[in-house]
């Protein structure tokens, strides 16, 4: 019998391999799509720094992605107007529509989890969630 660690672990891999199978389409990747979700949600340029803190991820990480992003010309990157040795980031008008054109059953997916695993609605399984998430960060299942 599988623990429940695997079967988190594999419906993890199974959810990225379906989306990264969807990007294609739109000549993306997961990491990338994180990247432009990330800036939307800001709602403002951030700096590269902010946005590799964001992503949980090294700065140097995230340097190939934006190159790739900006070459798409769905990002753009100036340097600081108040510290010249940090870089913005900002998307652009292509990387703000492709959300809206990039449909990836995101709400299909949710509601598939919520009413298997019997929560009400998807906001009340996105917070059940993140409080299981808050508690191994935590270490708070010790107890």
């Amino acid at each position: 019998m599988e623990n429940i660690g695997q079967l988190f672990s594999q419906i993890s891999k199974k959810l990225v391999f379906d989306i990264n199978k969807k990007l294609k389409e739109f000549d993306l990747t997961i990491s990338q799509l994180k990247v432009i979700v990330v800036l939307k949600e800001a709602n403002k340029n951030i700096c590269q720094k902010d946005l590799s803190e964001r992503l949980n991820i090294k700065s140097s990480s995230l340097i190939d992605s934006l190159k790739i992003l900006e070459r798409k010309d769905l990002i753009r990157r100036t340097p600081s107007l108040e510290n010249a040795k940090y870089t913005m980031v900002e998307l652009t008008d292509k990387g703000r529509s492709i959300l809206s054109v990039t449909n990836l059953g995101k709400d299909h997916t949710e509601e598939m989890i919520c009413r298997t695993l019997g929560f009400r609605n998807t906001e009340e399984m996105i917070l059940k969630f993140q409080e299981v998430l808050t508690n191994l960060e935590t270490h708070q299942y010790y107890e």
